[in-house]
């Protein structure tokens, strides 16, 4: 039987009936890619004749950490978490593109320091550092060593000051080496940047300069939406789909880029030859910048340019290849075609030059999907559109039920319900700086495109704007990644996670929603935790079973501590199986830690009581 189509008075009173919100609700983007590990991203859309519009979504590091405009010269060494040196290079083409539409940042320089080249202080112009460390070892400090290494100790860094006019009138400068060591010049910095200040210093030390605890406001002010686009660096080699909203008006054609870089991504053009530890002139380079850490400079950013239409029909879009690369130190926001110095081999280079966005088997590196939010009030629409339904007689696949008609999936604005029974709680071997999440996977009639665990040290009020409030949950773990809660458990399913990168003796307010693939938001759950003071300790209590597994952090491990847990502590048998296996666990974990096949081996007999730990802990 042919579905029931109305006609144009019928339309628009069924429109009005179902309240199909054509003009009211945001249109919705999804950005599909998969990036290579510590990639720096910035997305960002302009109309088709090249007016920037607006910044859509910007990594942590730059738009929170603040590499691209923090104390040190331009060309001083990386490291893990390195501190110093601007990163001017790290996404020139958006930098320069934002400043069509927006004023520049403040310039950030050292406090009282003989050159912008030296790493060590030479007076009191330091406080603690929560994030940033500099480890004065080199076999810490290669490029080599970054997956292996955490900060050895507190550390404190000097967070700089605005640089002023009188610093101009001075002359002050920065050190710039040309390529390949073959000459230097003491550069002249003015009071601008292209680049946000770091904006988690939330506290003015005692050396601190007084400027510093305005860097937050002052960054807002020169780009209002910075909270709301900040996201953490996206875990390596996993594919991603970013939700973006834009307004409703926005119709017609528009272009989506894409920019992304990695530091220390050599070849044969771009890399420590051609690029190496600067060390010419005496006194401006100091001997700690000379020595530790690694030469970043490698291959500049790429930049991948996506031709979209909005409408509420929707529609995917897709590219293969970049448009071109940036300018290596950020002297320009110019695009430079791709040409034989860049790689782009992701069978011999994956992850490096253009396929820092990794290709898919079908030669895709960027997809873009508008979604359908206006379907069944388009000029054409489907004949989907306003059939008769009920529960005996659904809708097809993409349309919902309304009144007895059928809409288009998006065509209606909704939300999934709040998740159910949120529990935070402190990791118990790291309650300083880990948590768990336990909840419910709410009803929704829309399938869940994302869950939102946001952390933040301010309540969350009523009227505010959750994307803006507080940070992205972090992956507990040393990678300083965006932690990806699985969206495929059914409504009733309880679903557990764990975070980390919090600081000790603090108190935090961790908020959650679920948001769905049309956009639409569940309201906000949100609980408080107060991390401990450090406990050192030398090693993981789980012995055997992190030995077998390779990691504290396997899924399997978690499985096993959480048995352990809810199910052996507090009771009198429980706690003696714990104390026995601690006395045993050391000596069976040094027994197989180093061979491959004694690890296998305990792998196969702790299986089954990973299960077991699984099906009584879910």
């Amino acid at each position: 039987m042919r579905p029931f189509r109305p006609g144009a008075c019928a339309l628009a009173l069924l429109s009005a009936l179902v309240a199909l919100p054509t003009q009211a609700q945001e249109r919705v983007v999804e950005v599909r890619f998969t990036p290579s590990a510590r990639a720096q991203i910035a997305i960002w859309i302009e109309t088709a004749d090249g007016e920037f519009l607006r910044t859509l979504r910007l990594t942590e590091s730059t738009a929170l950490r603040g590499i691209g405009n923090r104390p040190g010269a331009t060309q001083m060494n990386s490291g893990f978490r390195w501190p110093y040196g601007r990163r001017e290079g790290v996404l020139p083409i958006w930098a320069h593109r934002r400043l069509q539409a927006q004023p520049p940042f403040q310039r950030v320089i050292f406090q009282d320091r003989i050159s912008e080249g030296h790493a060590s202080r030479s007076s009191n112009d330091a406080s603690p550092d929560h994030y940033f460390c500099l480890s004065f070892n080199q076999a810490t400090t290669s490029r080599e060593a970054l997956d292996a290494v955490t900060c050895a100790s507190q550390f404190n860094s000097d967070k700089g000051r605005y640089a002023v006019p009188a610093d101009m009138t001075r002359g002050y400068a920065e050190p710039f080496e040309m390529p390949s060591a073959a000459g230097m010049e003491m550069r002249l910095l003015d009071t601008e940047s292209l680049y946000p200040p770091r904006r988690d210093v939330t506290t003015v030390g005692t050396y601190d300069h007084a400027s510093i605890a305005t860097f937050n406001a002052d960054a807002r002010a020169a780009m209002p939406e910075i909270d709301a686009v900040t996201m953490a660096t996206l875990p390596g080699a996993q594919p991603r789909n970013l939700q973006l909203t834009l307004p409703a008006d926005w119709l017609g054609e528009y272009v989506l880029y894409v920019e992304v870089n990695v530091e220390g991504d050599y070849n044969d053009t771009w890399g420590p030859s051609r690029y190496p530890t600067p060390t010419l002139g005496d006194a401006i380079w100091d001997f700690w910048a000379k020595t530790y850490g690694y030469p970043y400079r490698g291959q500049p950013s790429v930049v991948y340019a996506i031709p979209i239409r909005l409408d509420g029909v929707g529609g995917r879009f897709t590219v293969g290849s970049p448009q071109g690369y940036g300018s290596l130190h950020g002297e320009d926001g110019d695009v430079r075609p791709m040409d034989a110095t860049l790689t782009d081999d992701p069978t011999n280079a994956p992850g490096s030059g253009a396929d820092r966005l990794l290709r898919r088997p079908d030669g895709v590196r960027v997809e873009v999907n508008v979604i359908p939010t206006a379907v069944c009030s388009s000029p054409d629409p489907p004949p989907q559109c306003f059939a008769e339904c009920d529960s005996s007689n659904p809708c097809d696949a993409g349309f919902l039920c309304r009144s007895n008609q059928c809409v288009g999936l998006c065509d209606v604005e909704m939300a999934p319900a709040a998740v159910g029974e949120l529990e935070i709680e402190l990791d118990h071997e790291r309650s300083w700086n880990w948590a768990h999440a336990t909840f419910i996977a709410p009803a929704t009639e829309r399938p869940i495109q994302r869950y939102e665990l946001r952390v933040s040290t301010e309540p969350f009020e009523d009227g505010m704007s959750f994307s803006s409030w507080g940070t992205e949950a972090k992956i507990a773990s040393l990678d300083d990644v965006a932690l990806v809660i699985p969206t495929d458990p059914l409504p009733g399913d309880r679903i557990e996670v764990s975070f980390g990168h919090l600081s000790p003796q603090t108190h935090y307010f961790i908020g959650l929603r679920a948001v769905d693939g049309c956009g639409g938001a569940g309201p906000v759950e949100v609980r408080e935790l107060t991390t401990t003071e450090i406990i050192f300790t030398t090693v993981s209590p789980c012995f055997v079973a992190t030995a077998a597994y390779g990691t504290s952090m396997a899924e399997e491990v978690g499985a096993l501590r959480r048995f352990r847990d809810r199910h052996l502590r507090g009771h009198y048998l429980g706690e003696a199986i714990i104390d026995a296996y601690y006395e045993v666990g050391p000596v069976a974990a040094d027994l197989i830690r180093d061979s491959e096949v004694l690890r296998a081996m305990a792998r196969v007999a702790l299986d089954p009581l990973v299960t077991f730990a699984r099906w009584i802990t879910d």
